[in-house]
């Protein structure tokens, strides 16, 4: 490690950081190398800060290959895009006698039109192995014959067996097409067949490891492709789930950098504030229901039975569920539900999503809290963390901390907050706690004075 010079290169007696821009993109970014400097003469200490730089300047590439891609209205994959053009003409060649039929001048037959398509096929192969390499032209000939599957083309099917929110899937189908691009960069095949384990392997360690990524990141895409390599080994296309055992190590959990509750007194200096009534009332809601922030903005009218929310849309199985209305909630639901038909929504000014929008409709109120939160230098970011400890998530953690407190039993604060329930007993076989034992778990808990 100590004579590590990878990505680096001395600049006077500074070291820099210096990474190849391919040349398909050298164009777009206008140089043949990405640089940035170290400000340092210690190789030891280069090497301790280059991976966060390299990280940084390939993501740049990355949103530049995205880039051309997009303007040139390509998929991850162009070659196997044309692959599949190919695709189609072989397999009208096969069904249509006229096609690419090649005839004297007499009319007879000299060559028929699906023998000629499949030559033209290993014509290009062999164009592709003299510019991208002999693997590249295989796969490129494999998917043109049928033989083989771009990766891409099995996103929208493998997606639609798989329900999930919008935004989900705009994460799934990112580290698919995130993956096959890299594939089509490193000059390696783009089907599903011809991906190995050792090219699993490599990608991890190229894109996630030397890069410095966090395990939480790498693990989040490592788990899409997972996903995707079961539903395909179901399927009959490959043989067995390469990324298995490839998720990086999660680290050593860091008391420090865990979200965490409001204190009591954050939590009198956010209601004692100037938030506005929505912000208000969803505040209110969240620290009284223990409620995620999804799930109050789908309420409507109609989700106000018997004197409690009816969750009838939740993250998990166990979030359906009927909470009760604490006492202290009543007047703010009376005036959201006065006038309202039963589909009218409890908080009309939030915009409704387009269908397939992976933007949520809470987004709003997440977005306008976390800046009423930092105007009131309500913020706690542990030195090299990305993100506050303190969010609009900890108003439900802050009320599994209050009802806990009140010595509420566990498993009645589980079935209120929408969490499993452990054990077969509990978790399998009961129907559930009483409604007067969620109302107690809901009225112990007490905004601060």
């Amino acid at each position: 490690m100590a004579f590590d010079r990878r990505y680096l290169k001395k600049h006077g007696n500074q070291w820099i950081v210096v990474i190849k821009v391919p040349e398909r993109l050298r164009k777009h970014i206008g140089k043949a190398h990405l640089k940035h400097p170290l400000h340092t003469d210690s190789l030891a200490v280069a090497n301790r800060e280059k991976f966060r730089i390299v990280a940084m300047l390939k993501d740049e590439l990355l949103k530049a290959e995205a880039e051309l891609r997009r303007k040139a209205k390509e998929g991850p994959d162009p070659l196997a895009d044309e692959a599949m053009q190919w695709r189609e003409a072989v397999e009208q060649s096969e069904t249509d006698p006229s096609f690419y039929a090649y005839e004297d001048e007499e009319g007879n037959l000299i060559e028929d039109g699906h023998s000629l398509t499949l030559s033209l096929v290993r014509d290009r192969a062999d164009e592709i192995a003299v510019k991208e390499g002999v693997a590249r032209a295989k796969d490129f000939h494999d998917v043109a014959v049928g033989q083989a599957t771009p990766i891409t083309r099995l996103i929208a099917k493998w997606l639609a067996e798989r329900p999930m929110k919008p935004r989900q899937q705009v994460d799934y189908r990112r580290a698919v097409e995130r993956f096959s691009g890299w594939l089509a960069a490193q000059r390696l095949p783009t089907s599903i067949e011809a991906v190995t384990r050792k090219v699993a392997g490599r990608y991890v360690t190229d894109v996630f490891v030397e890069t410095g990524a966090h395990p939480k990141t790498a693990n989040k895409d490592i788990s899409c492709l997972s996903s995707l390599w079961k539903w395909a080994e179901r399927k009959g296309f490959v043989e067995e789930n390469i990324w298995r055992g490839q998720s990086l190590a999660k680290p050593e959990p860091d008391k420090d950098t865990q979200k965490r509750p409001y204190t009591d007194g954050e939590m009198k200096k956010l209601f004692g504030g100037k938030p506005g009534e929505l912000l208000s009332d969803f505040m209110h809601i969240a620290a009284l229901s223990g409620m995620r922030v999804d799930e109050i903005a789908r309420l409507s009218a109609e989700n106000i039975v018997d004197d409690c929310f009816d969750i009838t849309v939740a993250k998990t199985k166990s979030g359906i569920r009927m909470v009760p209305i604490h006492s202290a909630l009543k007047a703010i639901v009376t005036r959201r539900i006065q006038g309202k038909e039963a589909k009218d929504p409890l908080f009309p000014e939030l915009p409704v999503p387009k269908k397939g929008s992976a933007v949520e409709r809470s987004q709003k109120v997440v977005k306008t809290f976390t800046a009423y939160r930092r105007k009131l230098e309500l913020d706690d970011v542990p030195d090299g963390a990305r993100q506050s400890r303190v969010d609009f998530h900890s108003f439900r953690r802050w009320f599994i901390t209050k009802a806990e407190q009140a010595e509420q039993p566990p498993h009645f604060i589980e079935a209120v907050v929408g969490h499993k329930r452990l054990g077969m007993s509990l978790g399998g076989y009961s129907g559930g706690p009483l409604r007067e034992q969620f109302l107690r778990v809901i009225e112990s808990v007490k905004l601060p004075q």
